[in-house]
This record gives structure tokens, C-alpha cells and sequence, in this order.
């Protein structure tokens, strides 16, 4: 088979897998698409699979699901880390606030009444915002130094690393860049989709790889992050997942600040010029205004139909 030629030989008692079948439509006719280096941890190569049959995008071959948390260890990874010295990182930490507000507002706007999760909630940021500002929530994070900051910055709130524990049928759960990071994903969809309420929401924010930023930057955009994303989703791709879990479009919005972060850090990866990250992430994101190209990142708000 074709699909299989493109692939290295993988030998016995390796750490990785390889995919044959495309998660999305289960076609075999994929084939490798980009070749993207590990940046933070480990330097790693890892290729980008393409399926020919959906356009569906996934790194392959994956590491084991009991092998991930090693791509986690590098205090490089922000998402669960306090770092804010260097330029990155404190811009980073600049505009949460604001990205929460903003956050918090949609979740508030579209979810009926009733408690939140928050899925893969790290450092508890998410966590910390909501519950200041009155509304009922708990977290699910399985990486334990995650859940220890969580836990210094939100005494009073919940966050747990079995989602067994959590209280179920919920107005709101949140995934903030969690989608793509997750070995069983439509999976954990499915059951997310079981535990709203009448008419709640599932809100997802994820990557986009047929932004501006991406195409300019190829295998060196920051966004691709393999192997801790092991998907690379397009609207069309969130629109056919929720589909398929009794779930409904109700709202797109981008995240206007993540494509000057993305930029910064693809311009790193590539030993560029920082700053001309800001140059690029202000261009992906007059392009997404002006014309069909998506925003770098975007937030998806599905509704749980009443069937």
C-alpha cells in the first residue's frame, strides 16, 4: 500500500505509532505532508500526515499516550508554566487578562445557568478569572505540577485529574488549546456531549493551519508543536467532529493575539527576527478580516441539540 511506503520502518519496543487509518473518516490514503521538529523538549522530527480522502491533518507517528508527558517537561512550555522573563513570555502574560475577559464574556454570553467546566484547565488561570467573577467552576487537568499551581492561585476551587469526579449535565465546558493534545479526542467529544445540559455548550479553542501565519511560516509555525499536537484542525473539521456528537455551530471568534504569539515564537524556531513576528501575526490577522482565510487560532461555541 502506497500509505505504508511513506513510512520509516518502526522498530520493536519503540515509544511512537503510526496511524494508517485518518481519525476523521477512517481512510487509508493518507500521506506525509510536512516534516516539523520538536522545538521545545526534545528536537525531534515528526511528519504531518495529510488524508487525500477529508484533507484531515495529524502528526504521525504519535507518541504513546504513556510516553507524552515527557514533551511536557521543558519550563519552555508556557501553558503550565508562571515563567514571564523574556520577551515572549511577558507579552504572554500581558494580554491573559484581557484574553480571559474576553473568554469569560463568551462563555457568559452563550451558556445557560448553571456550573462550568473547565477541561485541561493547567495552571488554573481560566479557573481563577470565572470563579472571581461569580460563576461556579471546576477543573479537569491530569498533570499533577499543573494542578499544584492551579491549586496556590484557586484555594476554593476544584481541580482534579479524574473527570469521573466532576459533577455532571453542566451549562459550560471550556477546552482552551486542550483539543488538539488529546489521544482519544472523539472520545472525550462524545462524552463532553453527554454531560451538557439542555441547550449548554461545548467551547473549543484551537489552531487553525490554513491561516496566513501557518502558510508563511510552513513547518516552522509554532502552532503545529509536534508532537504535543497530535491534530491540526480547520473549521471544517470542528464543524464535521461536533456534528457527528449532536452538536451545533453557533459561533466562531478569533483570537486576535495568538497569531502575533505564534509569530514570535515560529520566528524563533526559524532563528529569525522576533519582531518581525508582530508583522507577520498583523498581516494573518488583516487577511482573516478581509478575505475567507481564517484567524491563526479561533474559538468554536457548539450547542448541545435537544436530540
Amino acid at each position: 500500500m502506497e500509505h505504508d511506503r511513506n513510512k520509516p520502518d518502526v522498530p520493536r519496543g519503540t515509544d511512537k505509532v503510526f496511524l494508517e487509518n485518518c481519525p476523521l473518516c477512517d481512510s487509508v490514503q493518507s500521506s506525509p505532508s510536512l516534516s516539523c521538529t520538536d522545538y521545545t523538549t526534545t528536537g525531534e522530527t515528526f511528519l504531518l500526515d495529510f488524508c487525500q480522502e477529508c484533507g484531515f491533518l495529524f502528526t504521525n507517528p504519535q507518541p504513546l499516550p504513556e510516553v507524552l508527558s515527557k514533551y511536557y517537561t521543558s519550563p519552555e512550555y508556557i501553558s503550565h508554566s508562571e515563567i514571564k522573563t523574556g520577551l515572549i513570555n511577558k507579552l504572554y502574560h500581558a494580554v491573559q487578562k484581557r484574553n480571559l475577559r474576553y473568554k469569560f464574556s463568551i462563555c457568559k454570553r452563550y451558556a445557560p445557568s448553571g456550573k462550568w467546566i473547565d477541561y485541561g484547565s493547567g495552571a488554573g488561570a481560566f479557573l481563577k478569572y470565572a470563579s472571581d467573577h461569580n460563576q461556579i467552576i471546576v477543573g479537569y487537568e491530569p498533570d499533577p505540577n499543573a494542578r499544584k499551581a492551579s491549586k496556590k492561585k484557586n484555594q476554593d476551587v476544584q481541580s482534579t485529574n479524574d473527570y469521573r469526579t466532576l459533577e455532571l449535565k453542566v451549562a459550560c465546558i471550556s477546552m482552551w488549546h486542550v483539543l488538539e493534545h488529546i489521544p482519544n479526542f472523539k472520545e472525550i467529544l462524545r462524552i463532553h456531549g453527554e454531560n451538557l445540559l439542555p441547550n449548554g455548550i461545548l467551547v473549543i479553542a484551537v489552531p487553525n493551519h490554513q491561516s496566513y501565519d501557518s502558510a508563511f511560516y510552513k513547518n516552522t509555525w509554532a502552532a503545529y508543536d509536534v508532537p504535543r499536537h497530535l491534530w491540526h484542525f480547520t473549521e471544517k473539521d470542528m464543524i464535521k467532529l461536533a456534528h457527528k456528537y449532536q452538536l451545533a455551530l453557533e459561533h466562531i471568534r478569533p483570537l486576535i493575539f495568538d497569531s502575533f504569539y505564534v509569530s514570535m515564537l515560529s520566528e524563533k524556531n526559524k532563528n529569525g527576527y522576533v519582531a518581525r513576528g508582530l508583522f507577520i501575526g498583523l498581516m494573518s490577522n488583516i487577511k482573516a478580516r478581509f478575505t475567507k482565510q481564517p484567524f491563526s487560532s479561533q474559538i468554536y461555541v457548539f450547542r448541545k441539540l435537544p436530540f
